[in-house]
């Protein structure tokens, strides 16, 4: 996959560090990203040139992988400190897990929130408000997760997970509520420019 240096180095202080520098990849002008897939790499590109990016995912019907393809542009994101692609991919990811539903005896539902939860967990730091939104979110689907291996076996690999999911057991059976610096925004900003989302791929 091919990007300009010069955008790349400018987007943050550490993906500078990684374009201009006295070692083989800064040298040969190849970044191996090797936690990152090539999917997201992609969707990366494209907001780079754009401000803003489209999965092509058909999230009504399925709305699990791109919700996944969010999170993992905010790790990614949170990885090279690049806080306006991180508050972008956060709206985009509460804006559509408002309106995602697990289904009663809908083993992908079910699935889909389980490796949500469990990637989110494994790649966000402990701070990160997702993880907290995520916990409230399981605690309100609780009676379609409970009894399932991969859920139980996710508790017992994420101790700040289960204390997170305890603390809500009990409460309120409603929707969690979309912390409100994430409602989504009708203008994002990339490198001091304003850039107003659109629909669709722009290249």
């Amino acid at each position: 996959m091919e990007m300009h240096k010069k955008l790349l180095a400018s987007i943050s202080p550490e993906l500078n560090k990684h374009v201009n520098n006295d070692m083989r990849e800064g040298i040969e002008g190849i970044i191996h990203f090797t936690d990152e897939g090539e999917e997201m790499l992609t969707l990366f590109i494209e907001w780079a040139y754009t401000g803003d990016y489209a999965c092509e995912d058909e999230p009504e019907q399925d709305p699990w992988p791109s919700l996944h393809k969010h999170l993992q542009l905010c790790v990614f994101a949170d990885k090279f400190n690049v806080p306006t692609l991180k508050e972008l991919a956060e709206s985009r990811f509460h804006s559509q897990v408002n309106r995602a539903t697990v289904k009663p005896n809908s083993g992908s539902d079910v699935a889909g929130l389980i490796i949500l939860i469990g990637y989110a967990y494994n790649n966000l730091p402990s701070s990160d408000p997702v993880l907290k939104f995520l916990a409230q979110y399981a605690a309100w689907n609780l009676e379609l997760l409970r009894g399932e291996t991969s859920f139980n076996n996710l508790i017992l690999a994420q101790p700040d997970f289960l204390k997170e999911l305890l603390m809500n057991v009990g409460g309120p059976k409603i929707r969690p509520t979309v912390p409100q610096k994430h409602t989504p925004q009708a203008v994002t900003t990339l490198n001091g420019k304003h850039y107003r989302p659109k629909r669709g791929r722009h290249w």
